[in-house]
């Protein structure tokens, strides 16, 4: 998510899919080496139930709903569809398309844009399209947004869901309506090797950089050091009359509200009553996009002010960064389940937050669960007569398979 609030989009146009079978089958071919090389995954293990769930519907109308971690979840995508034989589309940020070269190998590897937080109506009515017709299986990250906490889950949108029965009604007008499935998948990443060095050379860093003194005690106790002097930086800096002794977690708590609250004043959004934390943060994201790439029209003087604006308000990409790097961050994280993974995760964040950049960490292995596909048009009848029900029944239920999933694939984290 760093990438999309901190990247300044330079088109705003649509970039439709553009297959290409000899690129596509290059790409294939590369896989493996870009996989080991550079994103250092030795393996993906994905197990043999779910691959028949996949191979059942290689006919069928299908869209995948994957949970989005990190930056290699796409390759991970990628690498099933070569599993399988078949050629996934990919709904992929806008602002992934900026450079030209890049532009032009994703549209021929089948992936096309959409405008976040914005009617982009060319990449709706592209994806119910491609629904509708059922060529290939959609792949669709249904968070939005991406936390880089491998056992958080954000709270997927209901847009997923409604692009289905959209593509349903428009069936309907022209045939009998037949399976259109939407497939949960969970996606896990452990480490392949003892991470204790890695984590101690990680802690030092962040130390030297805080001005903490090393100390011989325990990496937990050291990492929440520095998360303590982190938070007590940032208090300083918004002018948070904090207390040491106050209880880490509502601090962090506090730092979250007090931004997001700040910003959502600043542009005059109200947050409905049962939004949490990351709904907020995702109707700011789509704020904030909408003033700053949407095309203004009228008078040069309206045209001024709208520059203006759009000037006020660009520094709250940043504070909705660091609200992200600690959306899941809490006190007992790591300590509730003392894994490398999760003391990774939260010493990615500490280095976003302090270095403004992640240091790679070693190599993974990743493990990958489909769970049982839902069939919209077993529902299509009752979301007719009660759209927003069962659109918040339909989400609700694909969010909590995908946590199911990911809780069993804890068992191939890497204990401390």
């Amino acid at each position: 998510m760093e990438l999309s609030l901190r990247r300044r989009r330079k088109g705003f146009d649509f970039k439709p899919p553009r297959d290409n079978r000899f690129v596509l089958h290059l790409m294939y071919c590369l896989l493996p080496i870009a996989s080991r090389v550079v994103l250092d995954i030795v393996e993906i293990k994905v197990d043999s139930d779910s691959l028949d769930r996949l191979r059942r519907l290689k006919t069928s109308r299908a869209a995948l709903l994957p949970n989005h971690p990190t930056d290699k979840d796409s390759v991970i995508m990628f690498h099933l569809a070569k599993l399988l034989g078949e050629r996934f589309t990919f709904l992929a940020a806008r602002e992934l398309f900026d450079l030209a070269p890049v532009s032009w190998l994703l549209q021929r590897c089948g992936v096309y844009s959409v405008m976040r937080g914005m009617n982009d109506r060319k990449s709706f009515k592209t994806t119910v399209a491609l629904l509708a017709e059922g060529k290939r299986k959609l792949v669709i990250f249904p968070e939005g947004l991406t936390c880089w906490q491998n056992d958080t889950v954000m709270p997927f949108q209901e847009g997923v869901p409604l692009f289905g029965f959209w593509a349903l009604e428009n069936l309907k007008e022209r045939t009998t309506l037949e399976p259109l499935y939407l497939v949960p998948v969970a996606i896990k990443y452990a480490y392949v090797r003892d991470m204790r060095r890695v984590i101690d050379r990680s802690l030092g860093r962040l130390e030297r950089k805080l001005g903490l003194k090393p100390t011989g005690r325990t990496l937990y106790v050291r990492l929440r050091e520095i998360g303590e002097a982190v938070v007590t930086s940032a208090e300083k800096e918004y002018g948070v009359r904090g207390s040491p002794s106050r209880d880490l977690d509502l601090r962090i708590q506090g730092m979250k509200d007090l931004l997001v609250t700040r910003i959502a004043t600043t542009l005059g959004v109200t947050f409905k009553t049962e939004q949490n934390l990351p709904a907020r943060i995702r109707t700011l994201v789509n704020s904030l996009n909408e003033i700053m790439h949407q095309d203004a029209q009228g008078s040069e003087y309206l045209l001024e002010l709208h520059r203006k604006r759009r000037a006020e308000v660009e520094h709250f990409f940043d504070d909705l960064s660091r609200v992200l790097h600690f959306v899941g961050t809490y006190d007992g994280y790591v300590k509730e389940t003392m894994t490398a993974e999760r003391f990774l995760d939260v010493i990615g964040q500490l280095e976003m937050e302090v270095f403004n950049k992640r240091t790679h960490h070693g190599p993974v292995r990743v493990h990958v669960s489909v769970g049982e596909p839902m069939d919209l048009t077993q529902r299509f009848g009752e979301y007719q007569k009660d759209k927003r029900g069962v659109l918040s029944s339909v989400t609700s239920a694909l969010e909590e398979s995908v946590k199911h999933m990911l809780a069993d694939l804890g068992r191939f984290a890497t204990p401390l």
